[in-house]
């Protein structure tokens, strides 16, 4: 019996910083009270000559092995492309050396990507546009942190995932939502085409820079995540223990842990990996579900509830059969 997803696989660099041995080099940064709230002690960096592209074709190389049918759908989810134009699925495609007819886009959202590119990939599934389709999320932010940035740098990691995604015999159920009002709470300033078109247009280019409120989008997550939460198993004609694993963007061990507080989630059911891993944006929640099937915690045939939230500010939610 089919499921809406196949199978899955992930990669991150093999350039780590450990931050318990950073708190050493850094003792103004109290590294020891942030890691019980972040949860990340080990961080993956790209290598400065490591593309974005790099990291799709690493991670999709490994999810397309021994795949008799390769997939006619490829969708890269990303907002750190190598370039704005080509787009990186048509860059991914021909590494990849799918057919010329496959169908290849970008979407550009962060860590509510992962749902909204299930949601796409399931559309032109059961539209009769595809038969099969690669989802790949990607995200290289290293190269758009301040090492200075501190709230930043002690928690985003490098990373890419694969999914490959079939028709399900089961309808999945989605949600959805944006505030975008609260556009300006995480953004990359110096980025996309306005750097050399603005009011500085004469002047030398600078670099990207990622900026975050952070209270503000913690006090944005638990005002508005869980009652979307709860949305979404309403929709889906379930109840809270009809759920087998939650699993949600690794933002910070703090916010999960109070977003399961706040819902009554049983801790053996809510998913929390950051500590080997970081906050990978659109990619945290598929390495989490890689990482929790290898565990022997999830299991074919669960009934799951995948939730992303952040850039925009913007979520998306999934409940459907693993």
């Amino acid at each position: 019996m089919p499921n809406l997803i196949h199978r899955v696989e992930y990669y991150q660099p093999e350039k780590i910083v450990d931050c318990v041995l950073l708190d050493k080099e850094k003792p103004d940064w109290n590294i020891s009270e942030t890691l019980p709230k972040t949860g990340v002690r080990f961080l993956h960096h790209a290598d400065a000559e490591e593309t974005t592209l790099d990291m799709a074709f690493k991670a999709a190389s490994k999810a397309l092995t021994g795949l008799a049918d390769l997939p006619d759908t490829l969708i890269v989810c990303t907002q750190t492309p190598d370039t704005l134009l080509p787009h990186c699925s048509a860059m991914l495609q021909d590494k990849l050396g799918l057919d010329r007819s496959t169908k290849c886009f970008d979407l550009s959202l962060g860590c509510s990507g992962y749902g909204y590119g299930l949601a796409t990939g399931y559309s032109y599934l059961r539209s009769g546009i595809s038969k099969r389709v690669l989802l790949v999320t990607v995200d290289n932010y290293s190269k758009v942190i301040n090492p200075e940035n501190k709230k930043a740098f002690l928690l985003f990691s490098d990373g890419a995932s694969a999914t490959i995604i079939d028709s399900p015999d089961e309808d999945p159920v989605f949600h959805f939502g944006t505030d975008g009002s609260r556009n300006k709470a995480i953004v990359c300033k110096n980025s996309g085409i306005s750097v050399v078109t603005g009011d500085m247009a004469n002047q030398p280019i600078q670099k990207p820079n990622f900026e975050m409120d952070g209270y503000g989008v913690f006090l944005f997550t638990l005002g508005t995540i869980p009652s979307e939460i709860s949305k979404l198993i309403e929709k889906a004609n379930l109840a809270m223990d009809d759920i087998d694993l939650f699993v949600l963007h690794q933002a910070s061990r703090y916010v999960l842990e109070s977003i399961g507080k706040k819902l009554n989630i049983p801790e053996n059911k809510l998913i929390i990996d950051l500590e080997e891993v970081g906050n990978t944006t659109s990619s945290s929640i598929p390495i989490a579900l890689k990482r929790t099937e290898e565990a022997g915690r999830l299991k074919k045939g669960n009934k799951i509830l995948t939730f992303g939230f952040g850039i925009g500010l913007s979520w998306s939610g999934a409940v459907f059969d693993y």
